[in-house]
C-alpha cells in the first residue's frame, strides 16, 4: 500500500522516543527510590562524589561507543585504561616526570593499543571479540609483571591534582571538566563532522557505505583508535582520582561500559547512538545503582549479581530495539 512505508517510519521513530523515555523515567525512579531509603543520596556532595569517582566508567563507555558506531566491539577498553594511567602514575612517583609528560606518555600509549587493534582487525580482518579479549589479557598480564603485582601509592602531588579547581568557573573541578569535556567535544564530532557521519554510516550498512565512496576501512581504524585514546583520558583519570596504581583495577569495566553504552541508545550492531546524553546517561544509572544500594546497607556482594542483570537486561533492551526499530 501508498502509505505503508510512511506508517513503518513513523512507527519506527516512535518505538525509538518511547526507548529513549523509558531510560529517563528509570534514571528519575532511580533517584526517588534511592533518595527516600538514604536521604543523603540527592545531596550535591554524594553526587559529585559519585560522578567523580565514576568518571573512568562514563570515559570508557563513551570511548567504547566509537567502537560501536562502527559496527565492532573492543574488549580491550579496561586494559587499555588501566595500561595508560598506569604509565602515567610509574612516570609520576618512581621518575618525578613532569605532569603534562606523563599524561602524554600514558594517552600515547592508549593510542598505540589502538593502533595494534584496529590494524589485527581492519587490515588482518581478524575476529574484534577475540582479537580484543587477547589484547585485553595481554595488557593486564604486562602489567601485573611490571608492576610485580603490587599496590603503588602516587603520594601528594597527585592527590592536590585531583582538588584543583577552574576559578573562572567559580571553582569548578578539573577533573569533571575533563570529563565533561571529552563526552560533549565527541557528540559535536559525531553530530556535526564528516567522520561521525561516515561513522554512522558504516556502522548502518558498511557495503553500503562503500558504494558511496566511503573509506570504510579508514573510519573503522579511527573509531577505533579513537576509543583506545577516550579510554587512555579515562585511565588517567583513574590513576589521578584515585591516587594509586592497581593492577587488577578497572576489572569487569569493559563489560560496564558496554552496559552503560547500551543503555543510552547505542545498539551493538553499530549505526545507532549518542555520546550526550546517551552513552553518559547509561553510565549515570549504573552508577546510581551501585552507589544507592550502598547508601541503603545493601550487601556489596550483591553488586556482582545485579550488574550481570543489567548488562544482561541491556543487551535485551538493545535486541527490542533492533526488532522494532
Amino acid at each position: 500500500m501508498p502509505g505503508e512505508p510512511a506508517l513503518i517510519r513513523n512507527a519506527t521513530r516512535k518505538a525509538s522516543n518511547l526507548f529513549g523515555l523509558v531510560v529517563y523515567l528509570f534514571l528519575g525512579l532511580l533517584a526517588v527510590v534511592f533518595s527516600i531509603l538514604s536521604p543523603s543520596f540527592l545531596t550535591f556532595s554524594n553526587l559529585y562524589g559519585t560522578i567523580l569517582n565514576g568518571a573512568p566508567l562514563i570515559l570508557i563507555a563513551c570511548g567504547i561507543n566509537f567502537a560501536l558506531l562502527a559496527g565492532t566491539i573492543d574488549l580491550s577498553v579496561a586494559g587499555v585504561g588501566l595500561a595508560a594511567g598506569s604509565l602515567c602514575g610509574i612516570l609520576l612517583k618512581n621518575f618525578h616526570a613532569p605532569i603534562l609528560i606523563a599524561v602524554c606518555a600514558g594517552l600515547l600509549i592508549a593510542i598505540a593499543f589502538g593502533g595494534i587493534n584496529s590494524f589485527l582487525i581492519v587490515r588482518l580482518k581478524l575476529n574484534p571479540i577475540i582479537t580484543t579479549l587477547g589484547m585485553m589479557m595481554a595488557i593486564r598480564g604486562i602489567g601485573r609483571v611490571i608492576t610485580r603485582d603490587r599496590l603503588i601509592l602516587m603520594g601528594k602531588s597527585v592527590s592536590d591534582l585531583r582538588q584543583m579547581k577552574i576559578g573562572a568557573l567559580g571553582g569548578f573541578p578539573v577533573l569533571l571538566f575533563i570529563v565533561f569535556g571529552v563526552v560533549i567535544i565527541s557528540q559535536i564530532v559525531l553530530s556535526y563532522t564528516r567522520f561521525g557521519k561516515y561513522l554512522i554510516a558504516v556502522g548502518c550498512d558498511d557495503k553500503a557505505a562503500r558504494n558511496v565512496g566511503i573509506n570504510v576501512e579508514r573510519i573503522r581504524t579511527l573509531a577505533l583508535i579513537a576509543t583506545s585514546f577516550v579510554c587512555g583520558v579515562g585511565g588517567v583519570l583513574w590513576v589521578i582520582s584515585l591516587g594509586a596504581v592497581i593492577t587488577r583495577g578497572l576489572n569487569g569495566y569493559e563489560f560496564l561500559a558496554i552496559a552503560a553504552a547500551v543503555l543510552g541508545g547505542t545498539s551493538l550492531f553499530g549505526g545507532r547512538g549518542s555520546f550526550f546524553p546517551g552513552s553518559f546517561i547509561g553510565a549515570l544509572i549504573l552508577l546510581f545503582i551501585a552507589d544507592g544500594l550502598t547508601m541503603a546497607g545493601v550487601s556489596p556482594y550483591v553488586m556482582p549479581f545485579l550488574r550481570g542483570a543489567i548488562i544482561f537486561t541491556a543487551m535485551y533492551v538493545d535486541s527490542l530495539r533492533v526488532r522494532f526499530g
